[in-house]
Formats: C-alpha cells, structure tokens, sequence
C-alpha cells in the first residue's frame, strides 16, 4: 500500500510552528502597551500598528520565502493565531465569547496578502507587507470598536494607518533580504533527513 505524502512535510510544518510560536511570544510578552503609552500613542492596537512589520510580518514572510511552497504564510499566520488565542484572548475581550474568532481573521488576512504578494518581487512582497500588517490592523479596530466600543482617536488614526504600512513593509523587506542566510541555516539544521 502506497503511503500518502502530506503537502508539507515534518521539517516545514517545524519551522512554521516555531515561526509562529515566536511571533506570538513576542505579541504577547513584549511591553508594546507600555512602550506605546510612553509615547503618547493612543490604542487600540497601537502596538501592531508601529511593531506589527518585526512581530507577525517578517515571521510569517520568512516562513513564505523559506519553504517556497504555496500555502506557507497564509499556514504561519494561522498557528500565529491559534498561539495567541492559547495564551489570551484577542486583545483581553472575553464577551462575547467569541470575539477572538477576529484576530484568526486579522492574521489569516495578513497571512493571505503576504502569500499574494510575496512571490512576486521584493518589491511587491514589502507592499504586500504593509498592506497585509494594515488589513490586521484595521479588522483590529473594527473589531474593537464594535464590541468593546473603543475607537483609535481620529487625529492619530493617519499616523497609525502610515505606521503600520511602513512596519509592515520593513518586516517583510527584512525577511526577503535576509532570506538566503535562513535558508543555509534551514538546509543545514535538516541535511541529515
């Protein structure tokens, strides 16, 4: 009997999830609150706005130019997503119960603009990006305002949609430059399977 091969294989799904696990440590355990408070920097997500680019971006591109495979980011975004949910609830909002269900769609959004994108050209990929760390962003706030009723202030709103398309772009031009030193470091870690 043939066996079936999965799509990804043990090495690829390994370094998705770790990927993953290390973008949502760092959401989760960075002082982004603080850090955007000492800057006068009114929420909601005032924190994925400015750092959103170096904590899912980059982590979820790297996964995307690493394994060459379709499927990659929009995998990555997903275990991005079902890492925080373990650790807290999207944004502390416990009522409804089922109001994390919009940071799945936040990151998968993102997930899915960076795997559009990202195959394209550098170029392409750091406007993929920004644009994928804006899409989160912005279910973010709507998500947030309609249930917990707290809107991002309007005179910071121009300056939050800028600095997250310019976070999101630098994560991801980070991770296409750096692309070929994790490669090396991937194909070595694995050159005995």
């Amino acid at each position: 009997m043939k066996e079936k091969k999965l799509y990804f294989d043990a090495y690829e799904l390994l370094m998705m999830a770790l990927f993953a696990f290390v973008s949502s440590l760092l959401n989760t355990y960075l002082p982004i609150k603080s850090f955007t408070a000492y800057l006068g920097i009114p929420g909601p997500a005032a924190g994925m706005a400015l750092l959103g680019g170096f904590i899912f971006v980059f982590w979820v591109a790297m996964a995307h130019t690493i394994i060459k495979k379709k499927y990659a980011a929009v995998v990555t975004s997903l275990l991005i997503a079902s890492f925080c949910l373990l650790i807290a609830p999207w944004y502390g909002i416990l009522s409804p119960q089922w109001f994390s269900i919009y940071g799945v769609i936040a990151l998968l959004s993102m997930g899915v603009v960076v795997e559009l994108t990202g195959a394209a050209s550098k170029l392409k990929g750091a406007i993929g990006g920004g644009m994928g760390n804006l899409s989160c962003l912005g279910i973010t706030w709507m998500a947030i305002g309609v249930y917990a009723g707290v809107w991002v202030p309007s005179k910071y709103a121009p300056i939050l949609v800028l600095a997250a398309f310019v976070s999101g772009s630098i994560g991801a031009l980070i991770a296409y430059r750096t692309e070929g030193l994790f490669v090396r470091v991937y194909h070595l870690s694995f050159i005995n399977y």
